[in-house]
Formats: C-alpha cells, sequence, structure tokens
C-alpha cells in the first residue's frame, strides 16, 4: 500500500504541472532571405550604402499565450511575444537592438464574448490592428515581413503606426461584420516642455488610436485615426519629437479591399497627417499605395505601388517636393505545406532630396551602422532583391 501510495505522488508531481500549464500555446516563425541591396542617390558617394549581398531575417518571433475561464463566458488572457531581432547577427539589429523577452506585442487582460477584450501592457495600436498592417484580412501590406515591407513610421505608408508601450487597449467582439478599437498610450516619461524650458513643467505626450473595420465576404474596409499629444516637429519636416506642450501630431486613414473567388486581389490605402511645427504653421503630408494580387493554386504573385507626398506649408526657403518618396514592389510566394513558404521579391524607393523613407523591416543604413544613431542619408533610395523561406510553429 505504501508503494502504490508513493508511486501515486510521484506521478502526481508531474501531471499537475502539466494540467496547470495546459492551455499554453507557443506559436511564431523563423523566416529569413538571401537578399542584395543598395541605396545610393543622395549625390555624395561618401553616403552611399554600396551595393551588397547580406542574410536578413524577416521579423522572426517566438511566442506564449494562454487563458484561464472565468466563467460567464469570461476569460483572462495573457500573451508574450518576442522579436528574434536579426538572429542571423545572433540577436543584434544594424541599430544595435539585441533580442529580450517581450519586445513584441505582450499584454494581460480580459475576453468576453458580448463586450470584447481589454489589454494592458505594450500592443500595436487600434490605428494599426484595425486598418493598416497588422489586419491580415484587409491585406494591404501584401508582403508584411520581409524586406519589402512598406508600412511604417519611418516608410513610404502607414506612418501613423505605432505599437504602444505603457498603454491600455479595446476590441470589440465582431458585430455584424464591424469590429471597433481604442488605444490609450500613457505617459510616463513626461519630459519636460520644450516650449518653456525655464519653468520646468512637464508634458503629457499620451497617444490614442481609434480604429473602425467591416469585412463581407471578400470585403474589407476600415478607418481609422491617431494623435500624438504634446509631440511635433521641428523646422521644415515630418520628423516628429516630443516635448511641446500644445501641439500635436494628428494622422487618418482610410483603407478597403476586395478578393475575388478567383484569387485576383485589389486593396487600396490612403493616409493624411498634420504636423503642429514648433516654429507656428502647421506641416501637412499625405501618403496613398494601391496592391494588386493573383493566385495561382499554392503560388501567389503580388504588385504594389505606394507613394509619399509632398509635405505642404513649408517656408518660403524649402520646398515640400523635396519630402516626396515613392515605392515599387514586386514579388511571390508559393506555399510548400501549410507552414513552409519560398518568398521572392523586388523592391525600391526613390526618395526626394530630403526624403529619407526606409524599408519597414530590414532597413538600410548608411550611417552609423551597428549602433543607436544609425541612419539613412536624406536623397539614397533603398532597393533590395531577394528570396527567402519562412516556417511557422
Amino acid at each position: 500500500m505504501q508503494k502504490k501510495n508513493l508511486a501515486a505522488l510521484v506521478a502526481s508531481l508531474f501531471i499537475v504541472p502539466v494540467a496547470a500549464h495546459a492551455d499554453v500555446t507557443i506559436y511564431g516563425f523563423i523566416s529569413a532571405g538571401i537578399e542584395s541591396v543598395k541605396a545610393t542617390g543622395n549625390g555624395n558617394p561618401a553616403n552611399d550604402y554600396t551595393s551588397r549581398t547580406r542574410v536578413s531575417d524577416y521579423n522572426s518571433r517566438i511566442g506564449f499565450k494562454g487563458n484561464e475561464d472565468l466563467g460567464n463566458g469570461t476569460k483572462a488572457i495573457w500573451q508574450v511575444e518576442s522579436s528574434l531581432r536579426n538572429f542571423e547577427q545572433g540577436g543584434t539589429d544594424d541599430k544595435n537592438n539585441s533580442a529580450t523577452l517581450g519586445t513584441r506585442n505582450t499584454f494581460v487582460g480580459i475576453e468576453n464574448a458580448d463586450f470584447g477584450k481589454v489589454l494592458l501592457g505594450n500592443n500595436d495600436s487600434a490605428y494599426k490592428v484595425l486598418s493598416g498592417s497588422g489586419n491580415s484580412a484587409l491585406g494591404v501590406d501584401i508582403l508584411i515581413n520581409t524586406t519589402a515591407e512598406n508600412f511604417g513610421k519611418s516608410s513610404v505608408n502607414g506612418r501613423g503606426e505605432e505599437r504602444l508601450k505603457n498603454s491600455i487597449h479595446w476590441y470589440s467582439p465582431n458585430w455584424a461584420g464591424f469590429k471597433l478599437g481604442a488605444s490609450w498610450g500613457v505617459d510616463e516619461a513626461r519630459v519636460v516642455d520644450q516650449t518653456k524650458p525655464s519653468n520646468g513643467s512637464a508634458t503629457d505626450a499620451k497617444r490614442l488610436s481609434l480604429g473602425l473595420g467591416y469585412n463581407w465576404q471578400g470585403l474589407n474596409l476600415s478607418t481609422a485615426w491617431d494623435r500624438r499629444y504634446d509631440s511635433a516637429v521641428s523646422g521644415d519636416s515630418n520628423s516628429v519629437g516630443t516635448g511641446f506642450s500644445g501641439k500635436n501630431v494628428t494622422m487618418y486613414n482610410i483603407a478597403g479591399s476586395y478578393k475575388f473567388d478567383f484569387g485576383t486581389y485589389i486593396g487600396g490605402y490612403y493616409e493624411w497627417a498634420t504636423y503642429d511645427n514648433v516654429g507656428g504653421a502647421q506641416l501637412k503630408q499625405d501618403d496613398w499605395m494601391i496592391a494588386l494580387g493573383q493566385d495561382f493554386g499554392a503560388a501567389s504573385i503580388k504588385l504594389g505601388y505606394g507613394q509619399l507626398g509632398s509635405l505642404k506649408n513649408v517656408s518660403a526657403a524649402s520646398n515640400g517636393d523635396d519630402y516626396k518618396a515613392k515605392q515599387w514592389i514586386l514579388g511571390g510566394t508559393y506555399d510548400l505545406s501549410k507552414t513552409t513558404q519560398l518568398i521572392a521579391y523586388y523592391t525600391k524607393i526613390t526618395n526626394n532630396a530630403k526624403a529619407n523613407a526606409n524599408f519597414a523591416n530590414d532597413a538600410v543604413y548608411d550611417t552609423g551602422l551597428g549602433t543607436s544613431g544609425a541612419k539613412l542619408t536624406s536623397g539614397n533610395s533603398p532597393q533590395a532583391f531577394g528570396f527567402g523561406m519562412k516556417v511557422a510553429f
């Protein structure tokens, strides 16, 4: 009897932890490719990013998520997702950022079938989730998670997208095809007000986002709004800095796509921004893109064109057209299985004299490569040709 009880006790030591963590899901993907890249055209060869071959990580990640049933249709949810940060370089990217736990969407929250879900932590804004690259059904970021991706705050399109640290989010359930979302990123830094630095008063650079999406069969429509408070541009630029009380940066977008039963996809995106200028005038800039795709069984061909418009209301000494940029994307994928995919693409960004739009993923830097201050010289035009593979788990 004692031997049986001891055996049962030992077995329970192994069984209980497994049962306690039975709801934990491990997910992610490893993706990389070999590519030829360069960025030239600024007028000074010393600042060129000369042609070279590189191996690039296509935004690989690993995540852990789970939930606990609290009864009455409510459950506690959590997620920890981490970027692998250029795993091909040993976990450090070209800006010297290292792979750490929780660098991507990481949160704890509550979910209910009637009111949706509330999240606390580090998560994509409603602007991104419902009306941008975060909406996979919308699909306007046609080669997301590759060097050809074109949605990002320093890219040609989707410049209002952000992952908000120290934030709270609400996302509704699906209401007859409609989904709503709201995000609030709080400002814990409260930097000194640069408009009145002598009195040492703090600013409140909080960020608010609202998003609305609609899906009906192959049709997807969306719109979103985003505002960064106490943030502005200094001089004739679209480079945003915080610490300017009473000045804000506001983004709006609309997007739509339709996928036919025979595999043809068409999508469009339009975004416009207003930048409060420290000097007084409010600068404005828009961007737009169109995308096409066609499925051929396991293969898919994709074509996209995006353009960043002129910076409006600049001073008489500047030319707003100098801030224009455009990007061509041509690529394709082939599914070897449900989890393994081959990828090939060509993309080129053409930057005007004062524009420095870059790839959203695997950006190129001609100055300070490998340091936190790495940057692309204005006027340099990045281009890349590559092919690779993605394995999901």
